[in-house]
């Protein structure tokens, strides 16, 4: 079953498995270079021939002897053997070790993902792999939305929901965890965490490395979001007051939560809620809500608008003038929303 690859907090040392590998390739190398050389000025043989003697008697092959047999030879054989067959067995069994335990899989397996870490951008970084944190990579997922997992227990992330995916164990607390998942680059942050202290922790390291980063922070008691927002979190989200709320809801106003159901799952309805800001050069631009009818051009219902610098207008009126700049807040198929995204962004 395919896991999900996880990226070691630690950078790769000098003596890594490409070192020990290149060292004893290198080493066996010199055994035969130096056994070579010597067949060749005391047997007399060629290049090729010595080399031949070399590996044939250092291997303990032994076909046949080749060349003048003196008694120099013969010491040279003795000599040859005793100290080059040591070597040459621990050449070999490192270079053994590292293809059969792993080691140099899992090390290339590393520098891949850095090299994939390092081309990443316009992401989300999900810090904290428990169930909110599964949950919301989960929605980034199915969403297409890139992403990368900074978790510190390596127990975690072998679900094969995630096979493929960026998985960096390290503390998300450390400034080099998370400058190595591509903070400068990402598009948001969302911290879930166990306890509310390291939520608060990683809220303030991120606002240090990027104060315009928006944070979605997880309140685990209730109480700890005036903590969060003062650290510089944007979006608090207290799992067991939303369950409560919903709870209620469902008894009292049942029919408004079946509508939210519809909309927020999109994978069974394909019915969707986006808000889409409104480019300069769009043909919206100028028009008046009555004059573009959005509802006939793309399919999809206009719930609200905000206008730069005012709030959202849920229902606005015909007359309603479009600026660059707004964001429309609207509801429709996937299609139909591509289509308005375009028309919105002048493409």
């Amino acid at each position: 079953m395919a896991k999900a690859q996880p990226f070691p907090a630690v950078p790769p040392t000098q003596d890594g498995p490409l070192s020990r590998l290149r060292n004893a390739l290198l080493l066996l190398f010199a055994v035969l270079v130096a056994g070579a050389v010597g067949y060749h000025l005391l047997a007399h043989l060629g290049i090729l021939d010595s080399f031949y003697m070399a590996v044939t008697t250092l291997f303990t092959v032994g076909f046949r002897e080749m060349g003048e047999v003196t008694t120099y030879t013969k010491l040279f054989t003795i000599f040859y053997l005793v100290t080059g067959l040591g070597v040459a067995t621990y050449a070999l069994s490192n270079l053994t070790a590292l293809l059969l335990e792993g080691d140099l899989r899992g090390y290339l397996m590393e520098r891949r993902m850095e090299k994939r870490l390092d081309e990443l951008k316009d992401h989300i970084i999900v810090c904290g792999f428990g169930k909110m944190g599964f949950q919301a990579a989960w929605e980034l997922k199915k969403a297409g939305i890139p992403f990368v997992i900074v978790e510190q227990d390596e127990t975690k992330g072998r679900s094969p929901r995630f096979a493929g995916e960026l998985i960096l164990y390290g503390n998300a607390m450390d400034e080099l965890i998370l400058r190595k998942a591509g903070i400068q680059r990402a598009r948001g942050l969302i911290t879930a965490l166990t306890t509310d202290a390291d939520n608060v922790l990683v809220t303030l390291t991120v606002k240090q490395l990027r104060p315009d980063l928006p944070v979605v922070a997880r309140s685990a008691k209730l109480g700890t979001e005036r903590q969060l927002k003062a650290a510089g979190a944007d979006h608090i989200v207290s799992p067991y007051e939303i369950g409560g709320r919903r709870m209620a809801a469902l008894l009292l106003k049942p029919e408004m939560m079946n509508f939210f159901d519809v909309v927020l799952q999109q994978e069974q309805l394909e019915l969707g809620l986006e808000r889409i800001a409104i480019a300069p050069d769009s043909a919206l631009v100028g028009q008046t809500l009555r004059e573009a009818r959005l509802r006939h051009a793309t399919g999809s219902l206009l719930v609200g608008l905000v206008h730069p610098g005012s709030g959202l207008q849920f229902n606005p009126s015909g007359d309603e003038r479009f600026q660059a700049g707004d964001e429309l807040l609207v509801m429709g198929p996937a299609d139909a929303l591509e289509i308005l995204t375009r028309l919105a962004q002048g493409t």
